[in-house]
């Protein structure tokens, strides 16, 4: 595949981090204002490490498939992790 510019990985990055970032803040805040168990807090925390670790590693590598891999990796964990742990 050919690599992408920076600027289409930095936009595809913003729109994914606009997505994430409130959602991880306000899974946070649920966790801290409903569950008494606060281990739970990590979730939401290690969604936004996963986004901010594989931005910083697909503007440095510059790889298509990276960031295709990257978005379905943040996708699945945010529709698919977070439910099963949380709920």
């Amino acid at each position: 595949m050919k690599p992408l510019e920076k600027k289409w990985i930095h936009i595809i990055n913003i729109i994914l981090g606009i997505i994430i970032v409130p959602y991880s803040i306000l899974e946070l805040l649920g966790v801290i204002l409903l569950r008494a168990d606060r281990v739970y807090a990590l979730v939401p925390i290690g969604l936004l490490l996963i986004w901010f670790v594989l931005y910083i590693v697909q503007v440095k590598k510059q790889n298509t498939l990276l960031v295709f891999g990257a978005v379905f990796l943040n996708v699945f964990y945010m529709f698919f992790v977070i439910p099963k742990v949380l709920y």
